[in-house]
């Protein structure tokens, strides 16, 4: 008897399951954890009105990401990120710089006129929108990635992302309007 050769392309597609199909394997202990996780996203939408892409960068543990409610007006932008970086995270000014694209004495520097000026601990409130640090791994300012970022990929208008930072409407219009200047430049 001779035997049957099976079509490869066949094993290949018996080999792809289904979502439904993997959800029928699972095991009931990873059923109930799953059906925790979907509560706890859906209490995260409900609670911080949170679109799917911006629970999706939540989730997203390569990159670390800044509430906006860390800003005041009493800090300049780095100044409250370094001050957070530091005092909330415990990264050192090796690991800020870095993350910032920023030399290390640089944060240094800011980080000790922070103290001077604002000793107490930041007021971090619960916030609905976020910033990884990934968005300063370029050559514009602190605040100039900050209002592209807000804008571009938070959909945020220059009012929203004026109130969020602590900053006039007129500074994140003209920051924005610099930042395509010098990316077109590029």
């Amino acid at each position: 008897m001779e035997r049957q050769r099976r079509n490869p392309l066949r094993k290949k597609e018996a080999e792809q399951e289904k979502p439904e199909s993997f959800l029928k394997k699972l095991q009931t202990e990873e059923r109930i954890t799953l059906e925790r996780i979907k509560e706890l996203l859906h209490l995260l939408r409900a609670k911080y009105a949170l679109t799917t892409r911006e629970l999706i960068h939540l989730l997203d543990d390569k990159d670390v990401l800044v509430p906006f409610s860390i800003f005041t007006k009493k800090l300049s932008i780095l100044e409250a990120i370094a001050k957070y970086l530091k005092e909330e995270l415990q990264l050192s000014f090796h690991q800020i710089g870095s993350l910032l694209n920023r030399n290390e004495r640089n944060i240094w520097h800011t980080y000790s006129n922070t103290k001077k000026k604002y000793a107490a601990r930041l007021s971090i409130t619960a916030s609905r929108y976020f910033f990884p640090l990934s968005i300063f791994q370029n050559n514009l300012s602190i605040l100039e990635n900050l209002v592209v970022y807000a804008k571009d990929e938070l959909n945020l208008s220059y009012h929203q992302i004026a109130v969020l930072t602590e900053r006039n409407d007129r500074t994140i219009w003209t920051m924005y309007q610099r930042a395509k200047k010098k990316v077109a430049q590029q």
